[in-house]
């Protein structure tokens, strides 16, 4: 009885010194990771081993955008003089890929098409009242008059008659037959840039 009580005792013993041990090692492990540097961030590489273009190097005035979805591609070319800075924001948002695996989430058959960016919310850019009509195949970034979405856009089935104001910065230039077959939810498979031909 005194022998097992003792067998006990020294397993007891041993499981502190153990248990001790480890969270020391957590301890130390823990305030090791704690000084080191956060990673620098680098451009990204494509598969040819090219570093990518920035949004900066760009040029909106010779970009086309390639919406890609189940129904078709959509291609549009921007109105880089009439909105320079809202175009920059779209090409920008493209290529941090936000609007990848994104929905149509607003459909109002003959008048427009809606979709944009769950990763950003309430964030606005300066509205660029350029006086393009909406026309149908405007491109448009969605606003309340006096600013825009940062990441929410709607293309225009028809001609809209609106009294607020809007910033237009691209136009559909291939594939006006298919944001007439998008319907609410249609999923937007991937958004690329590209130069003209």
């Amino acid at each position: 009885m005194l022998s097992r009580s003792r067998n006990q005792q020294s397993n007891i013993a041993r499981f502190v010194v153990m248990l001790l041990v480890a969270l020391f090692t957590v301890s130390v492990t823990s305030c090791t990771q704690e000084k080191k540097e956060a990673p620098k961030p680098r451009a990204r590489r494509t598969g040819t081993g090219q570093i990518q273009k920035t949004a900066q190097q760009i040029d909106a005035q010779n970009a086309i955008a390639v919406i890609e979805t189940a129904k078709g591609t959509i291609e549009m070319e921007f109105y880089a003089s009439e909105a320079p800075e809202t175009a920059k924001n779209f090409i920008k948002n493209i290529r941090l890929k936000y609007y990848n695996n994104e929905r149509f989430h607003r459909v109002e058959p003959t008048q427009l098409i809606q979709a944009g960016s769950r990763m950003v919310i309430n964030e606005t850019i300066p509205l660029e009242d350029n006086n393009l009509k909406l026309v149908r195949g405007s491109v448009v970034m969605a606003g309340d008059g006096t600013e825009s979405h940062v990441a929410e856009f709607y293309i225009c089935l028809d001609t809209l008659e609106t009294a607020e104001q809007h910033t237009v910065f691209a136009k559909v230039t291939s594939g006006l037959d298919v944001i007439d077959k998008i319907e609410k939810d249609d999923k937007i498979l991937k958004v690329t840039i590209r130069e003209k031909d």
